[in-house]
């Protein structure tokens, strides 16, 4: 009997025990969860930014020199931030594409996913942003370096924490998450080197829809014959972000000095020359800008005189048919209006495959299972410069030490994921374009750009 009412007692208790840490388990999960929540969406208070007296910046760039407290936030923004993410079944604006939901503004846009791309893993973040601990007053000393050196490790961490969280999630919901019926048969590889990088995106062929393409035929398109100034090459190309981190950068006018200059979306150039240039010569637009009647994109002089190159997401095997009855945005009636009211334009749409194709070498470049979403407007300009031009300068699309989680330099929005990512493969993107540069890390860790050989430079087996 005794034995019996021993064995009872240590039954009683372990179950006492074993109950209270499942509690403590899902209790702790929930205040986590809470925490992550927290912390994505705080908006800190405006950043100060310490003075750099003088870059005595190396001739060879003829790079400006400039001061970082002049950090400029005009009280008025002409223009709004783009985009956004589905979370809980609401809005919430984020980077560059919308999931593809119906906007109160136009009736006609249909949303086509019914999950909702989680949050990356941000419960303990390890990159600072709105930090001045990392700038240097002058690049050429040993502190310098150090500084540089320590803020590069702790930026390739953050991008691996967050390639990792996601991979986690969409590892167990594939499926639920996979939006676009993206079929990968690859596997993903641990390392690739600075060639086969280079060499798996110049694989992946720019193409563009074209006047003899059906349904665009047959409905009358009238597309230009030669896609964006095609016969055109370029020595010197500058591939400009929206971060918010160009912001008082004073980069400008180093900008301008480059032969060929992209932009993205809505990004404006007007009362903010002396940071980000003037100079435009291609525009990469996601369909939203062309069908929200905010952007006025018939309207706007910004997206007039320059070539521009629009992209919409199609599923993974759809065909240009398919992809014309189910657009994630309704593009098609705006694009044809533009090519019958102006006939010289220069706009073209990019092919839909072209994104898969390139998701396919991020996915193939990383040991992590990524988001089955299609590359943002960033990635898809670095590729398309590549094509184009003999060395490529990306600003600001790897973070520098002044790396911020404003969003966007003419919007005064902050959220972490416009630099993380929260629909894009954001993460993988900035960990392939970091892998493929050839400048020091003073460059882009400092002075806020990447340079990458452009592919007619390159030696492919």
């Amino acid at each position: 009997m005794r034995a019996a009412a021993m064995s009872v007692w240590v039954f009683i208790n372990l179950l006492c025990f074993g109950m209270c840490g499942y509690l403590y388990l899902i209790w702790s999960q929930y205040w986590m969860n809470i925490e992550k929540q927290r912390l994505f969406n705080k908006t800190p208070s405006t950043p100060q930014r310490s003075s750099l007296t003088s870059l005595n910046l190396e001739a060879k760039y003829n790079y400006p020199v400039y001061n970082a407290s002049t950090l400029r936030i005009d009280s008025v923004r002409k223009r709004s931030a783009i985009g956004g993410f589905w979370s809980s079944g609401k809005v919430v604006q984020s980077p560059d594409k919308l999931s593809g939901s119906q906007h109160p503004s136009n009736n006609n846009i249909v949303r086509k996913s019914n999950g909702s791309p989680r949050f990356p893993n941000v419960h303990k973040p390890v990159l600072e942003f709105d930090s001045e601990k990392y700038l240097c007053d002058d690049l050429f000393t040993p502190e310098c370096d150090a500084r540089t050196e320590e803020f590069k490790e702790l930026m390739l961490k953050e991008f691996h924490r967050v390639l990792m969280g996601e991979s986690k999630v969409f590892r167990s919901g594939l499926d639920v998450h996979n939006t676009y019926d993206v079929k990968y048969e690859g596997s993903p590889r641990k390392e690739m080197s600075r060639l086969e990088l280079l060499c798996a995106l110049r694989a992946v062929r720019l193409r563009t829809v074209t006047s003899e393409d059906e349904p665009f035929k047959r409905l009358g398109f009238r597309i230009p014959g030669s896609p964006l100034q095609q016969h055109r090459a370029f020595n010197t190309c500058a591939v400009v972000t929206s971060a918010g981190a160009l912001l008082g950068s004073r980069l400008g006018e180093f900008i301008d000095s480059h032969d060929m200059v992209l932009r993205f979306n809505n990004a404006p150039t007007e009362n903010y020359t002396e940071d980000v240039g003037y100079k435009t010569t291609f525009r990469v637009l996601n369909s939203q800008v062309v069908t929200k009647p905010e952007f006025h994109f018939l309207e706007d002089p910004l997206y007039k005189d320059t070539s521009l190159l629009i992209w919409d997401p199609a599923n993974y095997s759809s065909t240009l048919e398919e992809w014309y009855n189910h657009p994630d945005f309704p593009l098609f009636p705006v694009y044809k209006k533009l090519l019958q009211d102006r006939t010289d334009a220069d706009v073209h749409l990019l092919s839909p495959q072209v994104l898969w194709g390139l998701w396919s070498v991020l996915q193939d470049s990383s040991p992590y299972r990524l988001r089955r979403n299609p590359p943002s407007s960033g990635f898809i300009g670095v590729w398309f410069s590549l094509h184009r031009c003999r060395r490529v300068r990306v600003f600001e699309y790897v973070p520098s030490a002044r790396a911020t989680r404003r969003c966007h330099y003419h919007s005064a929005r902050d959220d972490a994921a416009c630099t993380l990512g929260a629909w894009h493969p954001l993460a993988q993107e900035k960990a392939l374009a970091e892998r493929i540069r050839d400048n020091t890390d003073i460059d882009v860790f400092q002075r806020g750009f990447i340079d990458i050989p452009g592919f007619s430079s390159l030696s492919c087996p």
